[in-house]
């Protein structure tokens, strides 16, 4: 059997919308799904569908179906202009369906009526509304219980319907027609039976009469018209066929058609043809005793006309045996049968003229197509697949499981194959459930990360094994579900346009012609050798006839020896991910064929297939390979002889190959040869139709790469091999190439619009006005709208044209082939058919088209493929040189790569693209004939308008820089910005303007302007790029001066923002003539900004004078900080209020600091401007007055006598503020009003706060000779008092290691102390040891501080016990002396301490410790103390000491004790007294 065609399905015809209706139902009597007799009265649901075709303007085929598995749905849709875009109607009854219905218009036209019927017995007539979305009248329904007019309760078999009429054919052979919606069911004649003796009356409704003898059962009914009469055909069982007239209820015509072994199960009825008066009419028989068998017999029904209609079956019987798979479904025309089986659809001529029995032709069906995608047909399977693969990678085996997995992707998602439906059937298996928002929700590349989870979770190992036999297992399963789900229920046949379709379980297709080439390597199999009949008159010689069809037998064995696996790999090379490239494939499979897979254990290994069954494929596989190379050699050296040269077989394969280029059609855009047919199945079928010829082009490059590999063994010249090489191999790659691109087109789905980008997409997607645009837009990302579907449907809106065909006129077979020869036309050559240079022009008008769409993947893919084949062409620099085209190409595809950037790209794979489009921008500008190509880029295109009219070369490359930069910056790429940026500042160079400007720039600017312009751009963007340093060196080139003011200020503002501040003051820029304008910018940012701001102005502001070694102007800075966080930080707590005053010190420190590197004389800082917020009672705004004469004298004395602030008042104020910030740390609250004089609570208030180190600083900065050693007896003796017990809580201090031992009589008279609490004796420790630390630090300032402190101690406790550490400090003075004399503080000042604050047993202890010093001198010592005045003691209060023990014992107050005191310093004292006395005569005796 020929193949004539094959399927081609209408993409998105899987994916309806439907809506769904409940139909109501009245009737009580409810089906419960049994096999009782009630259940089963009408045929039971089976799956089957219908069409019923509508002509008129718009015509349209209106198509229900039913399915098994949904016994109470019927759907309905209409197979028209709109579809698949059209929404469908499904109908839910509450009852299982027979497999019938039946639709018609109304007479009004108005809304559709459907007749249909439940296995129960309910006939429904219901009325639908013509937009397929809600039933027109529910009041109008119609529903029938046929059980109620039957007595016998014979079943129905069968079940036909006209407008009006009702008929069911019974079990017992009898025929009941009810006139449902024609008439009431009560009214007369509402129904009634069709029956042989036409003279009975009825009597009643319905029953039965005698009929002569028996017939069988009902098996097939068919309603049709001929010549204005309706005629019913009733097929019965036993094989007779009858005509009843409707309308005269009479048989017209029995005849006799049983086959002896068979039973005729159906009937289907030709159309008539007028001339001879024949309807072809076709019965369908079963064998009895043949399980499986089917024949159709061909019966011709003559019928006459005149009062009677004569109807009579020729005795000629033509028969069709239904051998391979079942007869699913057969339709008759005038002239031709249709069989649709399992296995394909068939036709054959009913009419042959020829005696020979007429060949029948066959149409391939949808699913021989997807078992080759899915590798699951027996032909080739996915392990060839990994054989070959694992011969091309054997370098690298780690890219065989990306390789292959990307193969599987993309026939999974090919056209044709992917179905949601099966998608979904098939996720359910691997337990992957989708609601239908989210499957829907559902983008390509989604699809591909859920697919590829699925299989790599399927694969416990992540190991190439597992992965591969986890493609097999999905390949499997998908296929599986991909036959239950669109089995095929029945055919469509338009007789007036020869087409056919086919619909299927959830899709529907139509069936195209064969092209010429494919009809030509089909015929070879069959030995067909006129190739006149396939369009390829090329020869005039029958030889060359002969070695072509001996080349072809060459190149089909070649393909037959690596299978259709070869060209999968090359299209992923092609197209996929850059893991080898298309032209290493090639001899790559060339080895293959000459020496084979290699070693198939590793194959084995890789395909999970174990050793041992490796082992044995490996011996199959090389018994293969020696069969194909000897059959080849053998072949080759036949083919060399009859062609008696070489050169005489190349210059056939060189005529084959025109065969196979695209041809050219001169058209319009928009001609209805482009447009008419529906896009999807145009577009499936160009890509059939394409990947044949890709195949066949292949195949044609194989042949001649494998001839060139063996030329020594066939005898080839080297001027033939050179041939091959040099002319043949890059003609066929040319020919891949545009094939290729054909492909490509057809099954690459179309991205995405971006989320940001979805409104300009709506607006630039401009489809046919009677299309849903939305419905369209929402395709963009789904597998079924590929970027043919996007091209056609541009080109048909560009041209404004609509199509004046709908789908209901479907197209023929060769109408398919004829409008997708004119489409790859159009793709390849454009409108015209002109040849262009290696497909440049036109690959550029297509890709504007896509660029204008968003679809940047392909705009790139497309113009990389045509731009590394003009690369590879000796014609390539001419093109570069001499023509535009290449520079256009350039242009789109640097556009298009900076759009790809906006794509979520991130990282290197971004910065790749930047510089990829940054390259295509320069050689654009590059190429002659820039300036002409790329204006004629129209604003329409999509692309931004460039806007320039003229063609001087520097002119030229100045605006399309600019508009360049204005791209990159428009798409926040400052990178590439700055490129064009500082080329548009080359070309400014170049052109050498005037001053003036120059006459052909537009705008007529300088040089200056449009430098100052690109500098500032530039500056721009190194600043956004964080490029500082190159920033500041833009501005510096900037010669336009207020341009360079303006960037300056940016630059300063953006560096603050950024926390870059400090590399103003670094030393890394260099400040050519522009310091003082950056310390205005500074100063001007300071006086504006926040005092608080973090960086703060005013430092950087010091640094940076501090860099230029500008002391005074940095200490007037960092001054005027301090003055500004004085007066303006208005803080609501004491903590951020020490951190004010903390920034203030630091401040005024760093004032000092600045100040003490200047010369003396110029130490000093300029008075805050007349005016100054600042301004305060700190410094009096009065300048001194100072006479004319004085100011004269000295020019320097002169401005520092005016207001002024020096290192003195600076060290003041720092002072003051220190004083302030260590009492808000203490959380005191104080301020000063005057640094010139400290406040006299200052100290006091420091000291209370024990900040002592504070108060001495104040009180040596500010308080000098007398007035310092006031203030400080001051201070010690509050610190005195500090130590002093209190009255209300303690009387006694617990550091007994610090206080003077006391003696017995001590104790005794005393006693023992308390002892205070732990605490309390800590702080008491604490200021005991701060007193004694500064006592000891500042005595040397003023002597008389420790007589202070033991006076304070004493005063305020008589009888407190003096620290050990302070009484020393009495007696360290009287070391270098004798007795108790001395400078304060000396033992005689404290022994009258003693004395006059009634401690009169320290004072009698100290007086005795003393006088036995002088009495137990050493003999050194004696000379010394012999001298004249050498001793003193206080005698004076010794006296007084002696007075109060005297006035203690008259009162009676501690007599004894007191006593005893006297008699002590009686005894010292007379002892004393006498030592003085021979003292002084040995010293008057010495004297003389």
């Amino acid at each position: 059997m020929r193949v004539a065609g094959m399927e081609v399905p209408i993409i998105g015809s899987d994916s309806i919308k439907w809506i769904g209706l409940t139909v109501p139902s009245s009737l009580n009597r409810i089906d419960n799904g049994g096999n009782d007799g009630a259940a089963t009265f009408a045929p039971p649901t089976v799956d089957s569908a219908s069409a019923t075709y509508f002509d008129g303007d718009s015509p349209f085929h209106l198509i229900w179906r039913l399915h098994k598995t949904q016994s109470n749905v019927l759907e309905i849709f209409k197979l028209s202009q709109e579809f698949p875009l059209n929404s469908g109607l499904r109908l839910i009854f509450c009852h299982p369906l027979s497999p019938f219905a039946f639709i018609s218009t109304s007479p009004t036209d108005s809304h559709y009526l459907l007749y249909t019927l439940t296995v129960s017995g309910i006939a429904y007539f219901i009325k639908i509304s013509k937009d397929l979305a809600s039933i027109v009248s529910r009041d109008e329904l119609i529903e029938l219980d046929v059980r109620d007019y039957s007595n016998s309760n014979e079943p129905i078999t069968c079940i036909a319907a006209k407008p009006g009429c009702l008929l069911l054919g019974r079990n017992d052979g009898s025929v009941t027609c009810f006139r449902l919606g024609l008439l009431h069911q009560t009214a007369p004649g509402f129904v009634y039976e069709l029956r042989d003796d036409s003279g009975i009356s009825l009597g009643r409704l319905w029953g039965f009469m005698s009929r002569g003898r028996a017939v069988g059962a009902v098996q097939d009914l068919i309603i049709t018209e001929m010549h204005g009469k309706e005629i019913v055909f009733v097929l019965h069982g036993d094989g007779i066929l009858r005509a009843w007239d409707l309308s005269s209820h009479t048989r017209i015509l029995s005849h006799s058609t049983a086959v002896e072994g068979t039973t005729s199960t159906r009937l289907w009825l030709g159309e008539s043809n007028n001339n001879s008066k024949i309807v072809p009419l076709a019965i369908l028989y079963k064998r009895t005793l043949e399980v499986g068998m089917e024949m159709i017999y061909i019966y011709s029904l003559c019928y006459g006309t005149g009062d009677r209609m004569i109807l009579s079956v020729d005795s000629s019987v033509k028969s069709f045996p239904v051998d391979e798979g079942g007869c699913i479904d057969v339709k008759l025309t005038s002239d031709k049968i249709w069989i649709l089986k399992d296995n394909g659809l068939g036709y054959h001529h009913l009419f042959h003229r020829s005696s020979t029995t007429e060949e029948a032709h066959c149409y391939a069906l949808q699913e021989e197509f997807i078992a080759d995608q899915l590798f699951q047909s027996l032909e080739h399977t996915s392990d060839d697949l990994i054989s070959i693969a694992r011969s091309i990678f054997s370098s690298g085996k780690d890219h065989i499981v990306p390789f292959v997995s990307s193969i599987f992707l993309r026939r999974l998602l090919h056209p044709g194959v992917c179905q949601n439906i099966v998608l979904r059937a098939t996720f359910l298996d691997y337990r992957k459930h989708w609601t239908d928002n989210e499957f829907q929700s559902l983008t390509v590349d989604g699809l591909k990360k859920e697919i590829l989870s699925l299989v790599e979770h399927e694969s416990i190992a992540e190991s190439p094994i597992s992965i591969f036999q986890g493609w097999k297992n999905f390949c499997c399963r998908y296929f599986e579900c991909w036959c239950k789900n669109n089995a095929p229920y029945c055919l469509i046949v338009q007789s007036t346009s020869g087409a056919v379709g086919l619909i299927r379980k959830h899709s529907v297709s139509l069936f195209r012609g064969l092209e010429n080439a494919e009809l030509l390597i089909d015929g070879l199999s069959e030995d067909l050798g006129d190739l006149v009949s396939f369009g390829l008159d090329l020869f005039d010689d029958s030889s060359d006839r002969e070695i072509l069809f001996e080349v072809l037998r060459c190149v089909i064995n070649i393909s037959q020896q690596l299978g259709k696996t070869a060209s999968f790999i090359f299209y992923e090379s092609f197209v996929g991910r850059q893991i080898i490239s298309s032209e290493e494939i090639v001899p790559r499979l060339v080895k293959i064929l000459e020496t084979g897979y290699g070693s198939s254990t590793g194959v084995g290994h890789v395909s999970g297939l174990g050793a041992d069954v490796a082992w044995e494929r490996e011996l199959i596989d090389h018994k293969n390979l020696r069969k194909f190379s000897v059959d080849m050699l053998v072949s080759l050296h036949v083919l060399c002889k009859k062609a008696a040269s070489w050169k005489k077989v190349l210059d056939v394969i060189e005529s084959y190959l025109q065969f196979l280029v695209p041809q050219k059609f001169t058209q319009d855009p928009g001609a209805e040869t482009l447009s008419c047919l529906n896009n999807s199945i145009l577009v499936q079928a160009s890509c059939q139709i394409a990947k044949f010829m890709f195949e066949s082009a292949l195949d044609i490059l194989l042949f001649v790469s494998y001839l060139m590999n063996i030329g020594g063994q066939i005898n080839m010249t080297h001027d033939d091999i050179s041939r091959i090489q040099l002319e043949l191999v890059p003609m066929i790659d040319e020919i891949i190439s545009e094939w290729l691109i054909i492909l490509f087109f057809s099954t690459t789905p179309s991205e995405s619009p971006a989320t940001e980008d979805f409104s300009s997409q709506l607006s630039l997607l401009q489809i046919d006005n009677n299309i849903n645009k939305r419905s369209w837009i929402e395709k963009l990302g789904k597998c079924d709208f590929t970027l043919a579907s996007l091209l056609l449907l541009n080109s048909q809106s560009s041209s404004g044209y609509e199509r004046c065909l709908s789908l209901g006129c479907l197209p023929d077979p060769h109408d398919v082939i004829s409008s997708v020869q004119k489409f790859t036309s159009w793709i390849v050559w454009g409108n015209t058919g002109e040849v262009s240079s290696s497909f440049l022009r036109r690959s550029t008008e297509l890709a504007i088209v896509l660029l204008r769409h968003g679809q940047y993947d392909a705009v790139e893919y497309l113009l990389t493929t045509v731009e590394a084949k003009a690369r590879g062409e000796k014609i390539f620099r001419s093109i570069q040189d001499t023509s535009g085209d290449w520079c256009l190409l350039q242009h789109i595809l640097g556009c298009c790569l900076l759009a790809q950037t906006q794509r979520g790209l991130h990282g290197i794979l971004k910065e790749r693209k930047v510089c990829e489009a940054v390259c295509c921008f320069f050689r654009a500008a590059s190429g002659e004939g820039a300036s002409q190509a790329l204006q004629s880029l129209s604003q329409e295109s999509g692309l931004l308008y460039l806007g320039f009219n003229g063609h001087v070369s520097a002119a030229w490359k100045l605006h399309y820089y600019q508009w360049a930069m204005q791209l990159f910056e428009q798409y926040n790429i400052s990178e590439g910005a700055c490129q064009f940026a500082l080329a548009a500042l080359e070309q400014v160079d170049a052109l050498n303007l005037r001053g003036d400007g120059y006459e052909r720039d537009p705008s007529n600017e300088s040089a200056t302007t449009i430098k100052g312009r690109l500098w500032a751009n530039l500056f721009k963007f190194t600043l956004d790029l964080n490029l500082l340093n190159d920033a500041y060196c833009a501005i510096l080139s900037n010669p336009d001066e207020e341009s360079k003011y303006i960037c300056l200020r940016r630059f300063i503002i953006v560096l603050y923002e950024r926390g870059a501040i400090k590399i103003l003051c670094n030393g890394q820029l260099p400040f050519i003539g522009l310091a003082d304008k950056i310390e205005q910018e500074l100063a001007w940012k300071a006086e504006r900004t926040d005092i608080l701001a973090k960086p703060n102005p005013y430092k950087l502001l010091y640094a940076f004078e501090m860099h230029r070694h500008n002391w005074r102007r940095a200490a007037s800075y960092i001054y005027l900080y301090s003055a500004r966080l004085q007066t303006e930080s208005i803080l609501k707590d004491q903590q951020h209020m020490s951190v004010t005053l903390h920034e203030r010190l630091n401040a005024l420190s760093a004032a000092v600091n600045a100040l003490h590197l200047v010369h003396p004389a110029y130490a000093w800082i300029d008075s805050l401007p007349e005016g100054h917020p600042l301004q305060n009672d700190h410094y009096p705004s009065k300048k001194a007055k100072r006479t004319v004469k004085e100011q004269s004298g000295n020019d320097v004395r002169a401005q520092r006598l005016q207001f002024y602030v020096d290192i003195e008042k600076l060290e003041n104020e720092f002072m003051l503020t220190s004083a302030e910030y260590l009492l808000s740390l203490a959380n005191i609250k104080w301020t000063y009003s005057d640094i010139q004089k400290a406040p006299s609570d200052l100290v006091e208030l420091l000291v209370q706060t024990n900040l002592y180190d504070m108060a001495f600083a104040v009180l040596l900065k500010f308080w000098k000779d007398s007035e310092l050693k006031r203030e400080l007896e001051k201070i010690f003796s509050a610190m005195s008092l500090k130590c002093c017990p209190s009255t209300v809580s303690l009387s006694w201090t617990g550091a007994h290691n610090l206080l003077l031992t006391s003696s017995k009589d001590e104790v005794v008279v005393h006693g023992s102390p308390d002892m205070a609490p732990t605490a309390q004796q800590t702080k008491a420790n604490c200021h005991w040891e701060t007193l004694e630390h500064y006592l000891e630090k500042y005595k040397y300032i003023h002597a008389r501080l420790p007589l202070v402190v033991a006076e304070t101690l004493l005063r305020t406790d008589p009888h407190i016990e003096l620290p050990l550490w302070l009484v020393k400090m009495f007696k360290e003075s009287q070391r270098r002396s004798w007795g108790m004399t001395g400078p304060d503080p000396s033992p005689a000042s404290l022994f009258r301490l003693y004395a006059d604050y009634g401690r009169y047993i320290e004072a009698t202890n100290l007086f005795l410790e003393y006088v036995e010093a002088f009495a137990s001198m050493r003999p050194v010592d004696i000379i010394n103390r012999k001298r004249p005045s050498a001793v003193w003691f206080p005698y004076n209060t010794l006296e007084q000491l002696w007075c109060q023990l005297d006035g203690l014992i008259n009162l009676g107050h501690m007599v004894d004790q007191c006593d005893k005191l006297k008699r002590l310093l009686h005894g010292a004292l007379l002892n004393h007294l006498k030592q003085l006395k021979v003292d002084s005569d040995d010293a008057v005796s010495s004297a003389s």
